[in-house]
């Protein structure tokens, strides 16, 4: 899994997305991981109880709506 680390432009949009998405987890412990891809993917995971593959994919699905033009975010 490759350590993308978020654009701060998009951070705080994102942050909103992915408390909206998984709703288990914290604004608190969103910023926790401070933008990183890999962070916020082990905390999705370990929070709560997903599939790898099922974090993986609803992830790369909310980091494609802020991911910079011409670049992809990996996991």
């Amino acid at each position: 899994m490759m350590n993308t680390q978020i654009p701060k432009e998009k951070w705080n949009s994102l942050k909103v997305e992915l408390h909206k998405t998984w709703d288990d987890i914290s604004i608190e412990e969103i910023e926790r991981t401070r933008g990183s891809v890999k962070s916020i993917y082990g905390l999705v995971q370990a929070k709560c109880g997903l599939h790898e593959e099922e974090v993986k994919d609803q992830l790369v699905s909310l980091l494609k709506k802020y991911d910079r033009p011409h670049s992809s975010a990996q996991i």
